[in-house]
């Protein structure tokens, strides 16, 4: 039968527990499994007064909409294959890095090779394209060769990119290394992709259980969380959004955000304008949002030439429109 306490001794557990002494015969100065509404209030204050401390992906609508990525907290970035998942989460990085000298980021890329995801950083610091860089290093331009070692030393000395396959303990491991190299936490960790993850199945049962741990592993390492998932051809029809059903069975329940990927160019029956509108264009379809619950989908112009995502100025709009 359970025994209730009284207001008072309530009130004396608490005090005590604040102070950091639970007594001799009381309980002890804080519990394990669950955390004080007081903590709990104090964490909730904590994160509403310091949005500096979230990680925001530089696109005014999306962010504004979700007000930014917190500590332990997983975005799930869900697409079709070749849409532009990851160049999302890059454009973000970038941003970060420029404005503020302070971010460090993880990038675990089980997609690409380290080389490759640090061409395309490269590329969005300087607006040039791979092919453009590729050419120049190949001829031995100073210049370029020049920019690249800056780089690496500036802007790219905070990112550390990790392209073994590797399971999440051993991900904690390399966490570890960049918080003694680095002297501080990550910023952010970008995990390209899900289903990449060793151990498991690649079906819907395997996908799923790899999102839990994937959130559990957050919330250890207490840093906001970029997961990419490539949704299944069924998801919708190419070029249509498919919603929170784009990340069904693949990480959409463990995740606080959810932005869908696409690309309106692959519709069927655009019309010449349309073609021409959106063979650039790239929607970012905020279809879940545990914060604020305001939902979105935007579209942006992806730049052709570096991989640049931001808002269609008037001089990239093709005439002819209604």
């Amino acid at each position: 039968m359970a025994i209730l306490i009284s207001e008072d001794e309530v009130a004396r557990r608490l005090a005590a527990a604040q102070q950091g002494d639970g007594g001799a015969t009381g309980p002890t100065s804080q519990p394990h499994r669950w955390s004080l509404s007081t903590t709990v209030v104090d964490n909730l204050i904590g994160f509403i007064r310091n949005p500096q401390e979230r990680w925001y992906l530089g696109f005014p609508e999306v962010d504004i909409a979700t007000r930014g990525v917190g500590k332990g907290e997983v975005l799930l970035v869900v697409g079709r294959s070749h849409t532009g998942k990851s160049q999302m989460l890059l454009n973000g990085i970038v941003s970060n890095l420029l404005n503020h000298p302070e971010t460090h980021v993880v990038i675990f890329s089980m997609d690409e090779p380290r080389e490759l995801v640090a061409m395309k950083l490269f590329c969005l610091i300087h607006g040039r394209s791979s092919s453009d860089v590729e050419e120049s290093i190949k001829h031995g331009d100073e210049d370029t060769l020049e920019a690249l070692r800056t780089s690496a030393k500036a802007e790219l000395s905070r990112v550390a990119i990790i392209d073994d396959a590797a399971g999440l303990p051993t991900m904690a491991e390399a966490m570890d290394e960049t918080r003694e190299w680095w002297g501080c936490d990550p910023s952010f960790v970008m995990i390209d992709y899900l289903e990449l993850l060793p151990g498991g199945d690649s079906d819907a049962t395997g996908v799923t259980s790899k999102a839990q741990a994937v959130k559990r592993w957050a919330k250890e390492q207490r840093v906001p969380i970029g997961l990419v998932h490539q949704a299944g051809r069924g998801a919708s029809q190419p070029g249509y959004s498919a919603g929170i059903y784009a990340g069904r069975y693949g990480g959409e329940q463990e995740a606080i955000f959810v932005v869908e990927v696409y690309r309106k160019k692959d519709r069927y029956g655009l019309s010449d304008w349309e073609r021409r509108y959106h063979a650039n264009s790239i929607n970012l379809n905020v279809c879940k949002n545990k914060r604020t619950a305001r939902l979105l989908d935007q579209t942006y112009y992806l730049d052709p030439e570096f991989g640049a995502i931001h808002a269609y100025h008037d001089e990239l709009v093709p005439g002819g429109g209604e």
